[in-house]
């Protein structure tokens, strides 16, 4: 390639270049306007970065806070369901606590109701049999009006003390006697002439169960009669059969005899119809003609309403026999007349505080007996 001879020049490359300068120029410039604008965009991110991060911490905190809350509520909700459950357990067991003893205190009450019905029945029977004789009241007078006061009647009991072995129980003629010999206490009974076997015995006051006030409740037996007044010329079963012929023809207002029975204590007879009817009839009239037919004998019986009785109300006391006393710690050491003799002539001597015996009973060890005492006077119920 060959040059020309003309001459070239800076000047011959200065236009062309001129625009492509003015376009580097303003790159730069768009370079630098993005460069602004980046370092904007930075600076604009870094805020929102920074905003996004406390957001992110604030929902971070408020979601704790929520999920602290949601379980505070769990837990106070379950707490709740617990103590319900808790407390409605409590009132089932103390539901059926109450019903429990709800049913055990009428158990009891009805265990106790009975007991006491027992109880009053059994202290009567017990009262009645200590104090009163084995014989049944019969009541043979009148019977009262309306305007009439309850009658007083005089009895004389005999009452039954137990006495135990070992125990000696002596009655004096003398009332003082038995105080002495009381007040001094302790005795001792020399039970060989010589003095050289001796015991020691003490003596205790005899308290006996009385009655002080009774009450009974009577009613008229619809079916039964008592026949009395009946003179004493025929045998028990002689006059039973005769009083049952007698009574059951309906010529003399009679019927059919159910039972008849003799009252050994008072010497009547109880007569018991089937048909209560009888007894009314018969004891429209008090006195009776009954012949007594085998032996031409007539008698006037009289013929009253049965009454029955009922001891509704007792009241019991004591007393403490004046003549006897009470003897115990014997031991068995002879044979039991013999000892008994010692015991009577040791308590019949002055000198040992004794004086005149009107009774003495000893028991030996391993026995038992019933005394029966007797009031010196009557008494009056």
């Amino acid at each position: 390639m060959e040059l020309s001879g003309a001459r070239i020049g800076w000047d011959t490359f200065k236009h062309p270049q001129e625009p492509a300068m003015n376009d580097l120029q303003k790159l730069q410039q768009e370079i630098e306007g993005c460069k602004t604008r980046y370092n904007t965009v930075l600076k604009e991110k870094e805020v929102l970065l920074a905003a996004k991060l406390e957001i992110e911490e604030t929902t971070e905190e408020c979601n704790a806070q929520i999920q602290s809350f949601q379980k505070k509520i769990e837990d106070a909700k379950l707490k709740d369901t617990i103590q319900n459950r808790n407390l409605q357990g409590k009132l089932n067991e103390v539901d059926s606590e109450i019903e429990a003893i709800t049913e055990r205190e009428n158990a009891v009450k009805e265990k106790l109701t009975k007991l006491d019905e027992q109880h009053e029945k059994m202290l009567l029977q017990l009262q009645v049999s200590k104090c009163m004789p084995e014989k049944r009241w019969v009541f043979a007078g009148r019977e009262a009006k309306e305007h009439d006061q309850g009658r007083k009647y005089d009895v004389k009991p005999s009452i039954r003390y137990p006495i135990q072995g070992g125990s000696a129980v002596i009655t004096f003629e003398d009332a003082k006697v038995a105080a002495q010999i009381l007040d001094m206490e302790d005795h001792k009974i020399k039970i060989e002439d010589n003095g050289e076997i001796a015991i020691n015995i003490k003596a205790w006051p005899v308290k006996l169960p009385t009655v002080e006030e009774i009450e009974i409740q009577t009613e008229v037996c619809k079916h039964r009669v008592l026949i009395s007044e009946i003179p004493k010329f025929l045998t028990v079963d002689q006059l039973l059969d005769k009083l049952e012929i007698h009574f059951s023809k309906q010529k003399n207002n009679g019927g059919e005899v159910e039972n008849i029975e003799l009252l050994e204590d008072s010497g009547n007879v109880v007569i018991t119809f089937v048909d209560k009817r009888i007894s009314e009839n018969l004891t429209k009239k008090e006195f009776h003609e009954v012949v007594f037919r085998g032996i031409n004998k007539t008698c006037i019986l009289r013929v009253s309403p049965f009454i029955n009785g009922e001891i509704v109300r007792i009241k019991a006391g004591e007393m403490t026999s004046r003549k006897s006393v009470l003897f115990a710690g014997i031991p068995d050491i002879m044979d039991e007349e013999k000892l008994r003799d010692y015991l009577q002539i040791h308590f019949q001597k002055p000198s040992n505080g004794g004086g005149e015996v009107d009774a003495i009973m000893y028991i030996p060890e391993g026995q038992s007996t019933i005394a029966s005492f007797e009031l010196d006077s009557v008494v009056e119920i």
